[in-house]
């Protein structure tokens, strides 16, 4: 009898489906036609054009960083709290990049996304068209909204140049969704935010802004219009189910309840919060509420990496020490909020974020064969699998990294951009864009 054809077969992986019910196979394979998984089960009857043999490795969603920056420039003048860190450090970084400085700095921004098992991404910053570029030619799953910065003048994109952004891209790739990005209340007018909302319905685009951050923007916001930040956007009309917000540190439980009854999703960033002392996000209180949470990195400025385990480590022990509660944000959910929850935030969960039948084949390969990631239980009456990906992995036992299907990494090795080329063209590019901004 002829065996169905499929163009990759996943074979005897420990498979963590993220799904519904949250079903774990011991021993399972995955088939993979076009850009979508057709099945999932034991010993699948299919004749594959490729196989990924996945002894020993866990097979699970790949990781969503809902929140991130593509710079150029980590480990470059550190230790200051956000407000200074803007004046002193960003905005002459972000007035001196160009075209190229951000086409540098997404390859490699993309390079170290795809080794750490992130599949898509929502990146908040300049020349997005480049950025653009960059991710159709590594074949990330994309979220690109420019960062629109009214005051200062010069640091961000404007209006006009975002609507022509999206205008060009919208519906252009299916990987690549374009969006507006409202840097925050403090460097956005009324009237611009007012207008990104309308183009975000116009578009049928996401909106993302940084919302609530610190005690100085809310400080700031409550000086300027008389209310809090989240007041101030619902007063204005902004919030709405296509929008969603970075941080949420310094919400209180009412703008938490008004935010979850307008579908508001919250990116939890506890690197960058923990760095800049911005605060500590009240993430229990989110998902109580009934909020959708997802989890980012920011920008590899205030991080100083894209490690999404690393950010499942931090943001589960975080909570933990702030409200002096073990139980507070279990493995379970974090790795919920990693992957499905991303995808939720994002209003793409019927695509991405858990492997089913029918939705997109973005999956990662983790290697269980490291000691640090020994003994491996799984029996049951206890399965330690979830917690030693929580607690104990590392974006270097990422092995495979696949998107819509399309294999980005295999056996660590990053197949669609070339590495030493993208280090030499980071090197010189970083050194010219310090140099622009008179930072060296």
């Amino acid at each position: 009898m002829m065996l169905e054809k499929v163009d990759l077969l996943i074979r005897h992986g420990l498979v963590i489906t993220c799904d519904d019910q949250d079903h774990i196979w011991n021993d399972a394979d995955i088939a993979i036609k076009g850009s979508e998984i057709i099945a999932i089960g034991p010993d699948l009857p299919y004749q594959p054009s490729s196989v990924i043999d996945a002894t020993n490795h866990v097979v699970l969603p790949g990781l969503i960083n809902a929140h991130m920056h593509e710079t150029l420039t980590r480990g470059i003048c550190e230790d200051l709290p956000l407000n200074r860190w803007l004046e002193e450090i960003c905005f002459p970084l972000d007035r001196a990049y160009d075209p190229e400085a951000v086409r540098a700095a997404a390859m490699m921004n993309q390079i170290e996304m795809i080794r750490g098992g992130v599949t898509t991404f929502l990146d908040i910053y300049r020349y997005p068209d480049v950025a653009a570029e960059v991710s159709v030619a590594s074949g990330l799953r994309a979220f690109i909204v420019p960062q629109i910065i009214i005051e200062p003048p010069l640091v961000g994109e404007s209006v006009e140049s975002a609507e022509a952004f999206v205008s060009k891209w919208k519906g252009r790739n299916p990987l690549i969704t374009p969006g507006f990005g409202p840097h925050a209340p403090y460097s956005c007018p009324p009237k611009v935010y007012k207008q990104l909302t309308r183009l975000a319905e116009y578009y049928d685009v996401p909106l993302h802004t940084h919302l609530a951050e610190t005690c100085w923007e809310v400080n700031k916001i409550k000086e300027k219009y008389g209310c809090s930040p989240v007041e101030y956007l619902d007063m204005i009309g902004v919030l709405n189910p296509r929008l969603s917000i970075a941080h949420g540190v310094w919400l209180t439980p009412n703008e938490i309840r008004l935010l979850a009854s307008y579908d508001v999703g919250v990116v939890y960033n506890p690197t960058s919060n923990m760095k800049l002392a911005s605060g500590v996000a009240p993430v229990n209180e989110f998902l109580s509420a009934g909020m959708k949470v997802a989890l980012g990195t920011d920008s590899n400025l205030s991080n100083n990496n894209l490690d999404m385990f690393e950010e499942m480590r931090v943001g589960a022990l975080l909570q933990k020490f702030a409200r002096s509660d073990a139980s507070i944000l279990p493995c379970h959910t974090m790795l919920r909020i990693a992957t499905c929850g991303g995808a939720e935030v994002l209003k793409v969960q019927h695509l991405i974020g858990s492997l089913e039948p029918g939705k997109q084949a973005d999956i990662i390969l983790v290697d269980l064969n490291q000691p640090h990631l020994w003994p491996l239980i799984q029996n049951s009456e206890y399965q330690n699998l979830i917690n030693h990906l929580v607690y104990s992995a590392n974006a270097a036992d990422v092995t495979h990294t696949i998107v819509a299907g399309k294999v980005l990494m295999a056996e660590r090795q990053v197949l669609t951009l070339e590495m030493e080329m993208v280090s030499k063209m980071v090197q010189e590019a970083a050194q010219n864009l310090l140099k622009r901004a008179r930072l060296i």
